[in-house]
């Protein structure tokens, strides 16, 4: 008599970006201290977003996440508002956006100014360039055991993350093998756009990343919020 098969595991995750935050429109370091949310625009956008989900198109959630920060925590409870879905938000710290340590609410000019950001993506991957800051390195590492540690409890379910363009990146280049000193890949996931990533994993073929759409902004498409139509 031969063992059965092994039985493959699967978490699928479906990743938001939050929408157009006050931070954005003011252009400062969005951190604890100084993100208020979202911009006029951005609950026009997440409202948008909450009826897609609403319309039947989008898989079926069973657990939602969210980032503790304002303007992704606000784009998930609009979403989930605007389409009637009935479910408690996890919020877990170590989806944040890439944290920008003693620069948190410095406009991005005093940034400049301030730090030296020369050759940022070709340096150090392991050594953070602004004081309190993550190191790139340490950023991929928190965003990868973050989802891994969700997939582990919800095995089998579909997951929803309120969350960063940078906590997107960073799955995006677990996903696709990149290590933390790549510099020339870059990704730029439109605000409130939608990530489906699966991890399957069992005991013949290990983990594998699956993904099955980037930066779908569909919902978006022939509104007066569409990102893509701003200004450069």
């Amino acid at each position: 008599m031969t063992d059965a098969a092994p039985r493959s595991k699967t978490a699928r995750f479906i990743l938001i970006r939050h929408g157009e935050s006050n931070v954005m429109v003011d252009g400062v370091v969005g951190g604890p201290k100084t993100c208020s949310g979202l911009s006029s625009k951005g609950r026009k956008q997440a409202q948008i977003l909450g009826e897609r989900f609403a319309g039947g198109s989008e898989p079926s959630i069973d657990v939602v996440y969210s980032s503790p920060l304002p303007r992704a925590l606000e784009t998930t409870q609009l979403l989930l508002t605007a389409s009637s879905l009935d479910l408690e938000i996890n919020v877990h710290a170590d989806l944040e956006e890439f944290r920008l340590g003693e620069a948190d609410g410095l406009s991005w000019e005093q940034v400049r100014e301030r730090y030296d950001l020369e050759n940022f993506e070709q340096r150090d991957p392991f050594i953070p360039i602004i004081p309190g800051a993550d190191s790139r390195a340490g950023f991929r590492h928190r965003v990868g055991q973050a989802l891994s540690v969700i997939a582990s409890r919800h095995n089998e379910s579909t997951v929803l993350i309120g969350c960063h363009g940078g906590v997107i990146s960073a799955a995006m280049a677990i996903a696709f093998g990149l290590g933390p000193g790549q510099w020339h890949t870059e990704l730029a996931p439109y605000v409130t756009s939608i990530t489906e990533l699966e991890i399957r994993s069992d005991t013949s073929r290990g983990r594998r990343w699956i993904c099955h759409r980037y930066n779908d902004t569909t919902h978006l498409h022939g509104t007066d919020v569409d990102p893509r139509e701003a200004p450069s």
